[in-house]
């Protein structure tokens, strides 16, 4: 398996690039359901569905077009975006409609202040 280093990743919503993204998480969920029969010793599962969430920390910036639509959005209720992207590198990339769950803007004495946002998918995860 190749390491990589996080140089060329970046992360955007409905096409608006997030600036001074410094973390950005995909994780992609299997639920299943217990469907072992009684007196067997090994679990036996049925999957359900598939589930997705993206979480991208930033170093917050009032100016930022796509902070300030997440943190609108949030804010009003409108909280659903039509696309979500996280790039891995030049060539691929995780894209998919979402809601955001939660944004906050953290500020620290002696360090940068920063932004954090978690969505949660509302379909289809698809990687290019």
């Amino acid at each position: 398996m190749a390491i990589t280093k996080h140089t060329q990743g970046k992360f955007s919503v409905n096409t608006t690039q997030l600036t001074n993204a410094v973390d950005a998480t995909v994780t992609i969920n299997v639920n299943n359901a217990d469907v072992t029969p009684i007196g067997t010793s090994w679990e036996t599962v049925l999957v359900l569905h598939k589930g997705w969430e993206m979480n991208v920390s930033a170093n917050y910036d009032a100016a930022d077009t796509a902070q300030a639509a997440i943190i609108t959005a949030f804010t009003t209720g409108a909280s659903t975006f039509t696309s979500l992207t996280l790039y891995e590198d030049g060539t691929g990339n995780y894209v998919g409609s979402g809601i955001v769950t939660s944004a906050s803007v953290t500020k620290s004495v002696g360090s940068p202040d920063k932004f954090t946002a978690s969505f949660k998918g509302t379909g289809t995860l698809s990687h290019t």
